[in-house]
């Protein structure tokens, strides 16, 4: 097979780079393809990551068909933070054929290396504040949405070219009649009732005053992380951008905030299974039909993912995550939605792991994230 990888450099090549995935997975009933207009502002200067740093996209051809893409990512406030000369690389997709593999990784590793970089690490879409990891267990069930879902042997391609792993991280599934348990509701009562004489109270954000809210909202969501592995603060532009793309999806009962004298200490945030609505518009355009399907289903959602919980290091330790969970559990429920998936969960964070097996999570997919020291 003759194979050439070329940089993506026009519209015509950044359309083929977003639509390869939907030739790829064609056959696949567990691939849901995201809408081409948000997977296209995602990729695009829209994106406030690119006032910071860069990505640059290739794509594999053979005679004149597209086979593979990949982008290499140049995180700046990464190597800044950790004080690292780390190159990443995403948005990694090929046939089943090693040596499409081999030529766009080594066009990464190219690519880094003229820039001084010495690790890379992947695959990140763009930053772990995004879709990250490479599936390799949970493969018979689709990807809810924001999180990846591939080929099986992506992973033993990469292992193949010297890849190891560097972290693993976990989706833990719920059903909400795990959660209705005599013990648990005993542990639930004597845990609002310690939050309670705490003062600490659970609210719903609220949109109206979404500008206030993000302020503090920035703050609790950026401390509570800072310990994460590989963790990446998130500057006012880019949080703003983050929470009005929320609100268009996610209702106000899905974002919960944690509070102790009006200060906010933690919060929960869940989101409606979006990818149940996407599968239904093949053609991955929203404009004119894809948007009338989009409504009609976006009432159907049964499922959700459990995006992100957060709480300060000085308030941890006293439950507040537990009726974070709670409460959360009932408003989805409300919604009818009964499934709930909660990731990402690294693997070195073992008080959240098992609060959430604890409660009911079943570890059920499992996704990994690698690295390679001067390829």
């Amino acid at each position: 097979m003759d194979i050439r990888i070329i940089k993506v450099s026009n519209c015509a090549e950044m359309n083929q780079f977003i639509k390869f995935p939907k030739e790829l997975y064609k056959s696949d009933i567990n691939f849901v393809f995201e809408p081409i207009s948000m997977q296209r502002e995602f990729l695009s200067r829209k994106n406030p990551f690119f006032e910071h740093s860069e990505a640059i996209y290739f794509l594999a051809k053979s005679n004149k068909r597209v086979v593979g893409r990949i982008a290499a990512i140049i995180n700046t406030v990464h190597n800044k933070i950790f004080n690292d000369r780390a190159g990443f690389f995403g948005f990694f997709e090929s046939i089943e054929n090693y040596e499409v593999t081999r030529l766009l990784l080594d066009k990464v590793v190219e690519t880094h290396q003229q820039n001084g970089l010495e690790t890379i690490i992947g695959p990140t879409n763009f930053t772990t504040n995004d879709s990250c990891g490479l599936l390799i267990s949970g493969f018979d069930t689709p990807a809810v949405v924001m999180m990846p879902y591939n080929k099986e042997y992506y992973n033993e391609y990469l292992i193949k070219y010297g890849f190891v792993k560097t972290m693993d991280l976990s989706s833990y599934s719920f059903n909400e009649h795990k959660f209705i348990t005599a013990a648990y509701n005993e542990l639930t009562k004597r845990v609002s009732q310690k939050l309670t004489a705490a003062g600490i109270t659970i609210r719903t954000i609220n949109y109206k005053i979404l500008d206030k809210e993000i302020i503090s909202f920035r703050e609790v969501y950026n401390q509570s992380n800072i310990s994460n592995w590989g963790f990446i603060p998130l500057n006012e532009k880019e949080f703003r951008h983050t929470a009005y793309q929320f609100k268009q999806f996610v209702p106000e009962k899905l974002m919960l905030i944690a509070e102790k004298d009006n200060k906010q200490v933690g919060f929960l945030v869940a989101l409606p299974d979006l990818n149940q609505v996407f599968s239904h518009i093949k053609s991955g355009k929203l404009f004119p039909f894809g948007f009338l399907k989009f409504l009609w289903y976006q009432r159907k959602v049964t499922n959700s993912r459990i995006l992100i919980l957060g709480i300060l290091e000085e308030y941890r330790n006293l439950g507040i995550d537990i009726i974070l969970y709670k409460k959360i559990q009932e408003n989805l429920v409300g919604m009818g939605i009964h499934h709930s998936e909660a990731c990402y969960v690294m693997e070195n964070n073992g008080k959240m792991n098992s609060i959430i097996e604890k409660l009911g999570g079943e570890n059920y997919k499992k996704y990994r994230i690698y690295q390679i020291e001067k390829p």
